[in-house]
């Protein structure tokens, strides 16, 4: 999110709960106000993942973004589970997924990595042969890795503000930030914080809905997670892993998105040499298109997903040029 790494999330932060304020929520009552029928638990390399497994049809796996769980993605699963199985999980650590019980290999786990590892766990454990992966902000970053290392499997990606490139000192996430100092020394965030940071990224003229917004404080205050030490986070080597990718790939970004600006996208398509691509900006959107308008955004997704927009596809050459 804009004012705070945008892998922090994935990871989760344990806190004491402040003495006064807002209060942390334990996991067991998490899961009591946001599990139904559709909750599914499966422990993955020691960690327990909570998933929903929906619809029939060609599969969609959803990878969601920093600060939010799998519900982030309700409007767009409600959209293509008539004509798709669709897949999506919380990272460990965020949202209804437990805390890591296994020991990090060298006493810290790489958190992009250590994801596309629990990725590629379900994958197996559902016994899934291809699938179409959209991956949107800190998710991106492991959905384009995972499509680099496991081309047989992912048929179509679609990458939303997908995070992944280096930062500088002006687009680290960790930068200060004046508009937020006041809740700087707050250990558990208010529901008042989540609303100004979410608004920030939704850059229209619409706020941010309450769901989006609640969604965002309740699993921020969570108890139970991997304490942060036990991580790392690095970029790697993008360019790279980017030109290992193979599938037709949609890259959607918001022109007003101050998290991840809109040039990045250029960037990403220039580097994926070995995949076809479409590029698309949207003007006046922020950083969560998907739920900030939807009626825009998720027709776009299912066109490029059912194989519409294929005569739109590009693909970056790279030709020596002889003097």
């Amino acid at each position: 999110m804009k004012y705070f790494p945008l892998f922090v999330a994935l990871m989760g932060v344990s806190f004491a709960a402040a003495a006064q304020g807002p209060v942390q929520i334990s996991l067991e009552d998490l899961r009591k106000k946001y599990a139904d029928d559709g909750s599914r638990f499966v422990t993955i390399d020691g960690a327990e993942i909570h998933y929903r497994d929906e619809g029939q049809g060609p599969v969609v796996f959803l990878l969601h973004a920093s600060y939010f769980n799998l519900l982030a993605w309700d409007q767009l699963t409600e959209e293509l589970v008539s004509d798709h199985r669709v897949i999506r999980l919380d990272f460990p650590n965020v949202g209804l997924s437990g805390p890591e019980t296994k020991e990090p290999p060298g006493g810290k786990f790489n958190l992009i990595e250590r994801n596309v590892e629990i990725v590629s766990g379900l994958v197996e454990k559902l016994d899934l042969d291809q699938f179409a992966l959209v991956a949107t902000s800190s998710g991106g970053s492991v959905g384009f890795r995972y499509a680099s290392r496991f081309p047989e499997h992912v048929t179509r990606l679609v990458l939303i503000n997908s995070a992944g490139m280096p930062r500088t000192a002006r687009t680290d996430p960790n930068r200060a930030r004046p508009e937020v100092a006041q809740w700087d020394d707050m250990p558990v965030k208010p529901r008042e914080f989540w609303e100004f940071s979410v608004n920030q990224n939704f850059p229209s003229d619409a706020d941010a809905p309450g769901w989006f917004v609640d969604l965002a404080y309740d699993v921020n205050r969570r108890k139970e997670t991997t304490p942060i030490t036990k991580y790392f986070f690095e970029t790697g080597d993008p360019q790279t892993i980017l030109s290992g990718i193979q599938a037709p790939t949609l890259i959607l970004w918001g022109k007003a998105n101050t998290t991840v600006m809109h040039l990045e996208g250029d960037v990403f398509q220039h580097w994926m040499t070995s995949a076809p691509t479409f590029l698309k900006k949207y003007e006046g959107l922020g950083h969560y298109p998907y739920v900030e308008a939807p009626e825009r955004v998720i027709p776009d997704i299912a066109q490029f997903l059912s194989g519409a927009w294929d005569e739109r596809l590009r693909q970056t050459q790279r030709v020596k040029v002889t003097p």
